[in-house]
């Protein structure tokens, strides 16, 4: 049986959400989190996300960066690859997020094959060491 990858979609723009949820979820098994509740109760789930896409601007108490830090610490997901996919287009925003412990940083507007591509090669990507 050839199963699809679980992806967390951590996303707040509702365009944004209709639009990545219709185009992976012929790719993967979507999740989304609009909220940092949402975003809690699925990396509390049983579910294992098999890899986490994660705006970096998000309007809640935590942004994205928080969040990544927070995946970075637990046991379950300090070897998930999350790819940041951010309208931030400084320099600055980039090294902020690989210090974060972003797997990649990837800036909005992305042409949907780029992104399928990046996605896909990030997952296959083994023992990546994440600080």
């Amino acid at each position: 049986m050839n199963e699809k990858p679980n992806l967390l979609l951590v996303e707040d723009d509702v365009l944004s959400i209709k639009f990545f949820n219709l185009y992976f979820s012929r790719f993967f098994n979507v999740a989304v989190a609009d909220t940092v509740e949402k975003f809690d109760k699925a990396i509390e789930s049983e579910t294992k996300f098999d890899i986490v896409v994660m705006d970096i601007s998000l309007q809640d108490d935590k942004d994205g960066l928080q969040l990544t830090r927070e995946l970075r610490a637990t046991k379950k997901y300090c070897d998930c690859p999350i790819v940041a996919l951010t309208a931030n287009v400084f320099k600055h925003d980039e090294i902020s997020a690989y210090k974060a412990g972003v797997t990649k940083f990837l800036r909005k507007p992305i042409e949907n094959s780029r992104l399928l591509k990046e996605l896909l090669e990030v997952l296959e990507k083994p023992g990546t060491v994440f600080s």
